[in-house]
C-alpha cells in the first residue's frame, strides 16, 4: 500500500460580480481555499468559501465578509481518468474524471474536471500527491477485489 502523502493546500478561482446602480457601486468577490487528501482508495476534497462584498454609495463605504461552512467531497480513485500537475507560473493540479458529475458540488468545477491552483511553495506536496494517486490507482487495478469488499468484510474462498 502506498504511503499517504501530506494534504495539498489549494485555491479555486470563482468569478465575482460588479454592479453599478442608483444606490452606488457594489463589488462581490470570492475566496475558496481547501485541502486535497488521499485516503486509501478515495480522494477527499475539503474547502471553505469566503464572500467579500464592498459597497460605495451615498450611505458611505462598507465591506462585509461572509464565511460559509466547510464542505467536503469524497471521490473514489476508480472515477479518475487523469491526474496531472501543470508546469509554468500558473501551476494547477488537474483532476479529470470518468463521470461528468464527479465534482459537481465543488465550486469552479467543470463537468468531469477540476483545476486546483497550487501555490509555488506547495508544488512538492502536489508532486508527491500525483505520484501517490497514480501508485494507488495501479494497485487498485492489480487488486480489484479490494474495492468490492465493504469495511470489515473478508474475502471468501480458500486461504492458505
Amino acid at each position: 500500500m502506498p504511503m499517504t502523502p501530506e494534504p495539498v493546500p489549494f485555491r479555486l478561482s470563482l468569478a465575482g460580480k460588479d454592479t453599478i446602480d442608483t444606490g452606488g457601486i457594489r463589488s462581490v468577490s470570492y475566496k475558496v481555499q481547501g485541502l486535497l487528501h488521499l485516503e486509501g482508495d478515495t480522494l477527499a476534497l475539503e474547502w471553505a468559501v469566503d464572500r467579500s462584498t464592498e459597497s460605495v454609495g451615498l450611505k458611505g463605504i462598507s465591506t462585509d465578509v461572509e464565511q460559509f461552512d466547510y464542505e467536503e467531497l469524497v471521490v473514489p480513485l476508480s472515477w479518475l481518468a487523469e491526474v496531472r500537475l501543470t508546469r509554468g507560473p500558473l501551476r494547477r493540479l488537474i483532476l479529470r474524471a470518468r463521470r461528468l458529475d464527479a465534482f459537481d458540488s465543488v465550486p469552479a468545477a467543470r463537468p468531469g474536471a477540476i483545476a486546483l491552483r497550487i501555490r509555488r511553495r506547495d508544488r512538492h506536496l502536489a508532486r508527491a500527491m500525483v505520484e501517490a494517486i497514480e501508485e494507488a490507482r495501479v494497485e487498485a487495478l492489480a487488486y480489484p477485489e479490494r474495492e468490492l469488499l465493504a469495511d470489515g468484510d473478508t474475502p471468501t474462498g480458500d486461504v492458505d
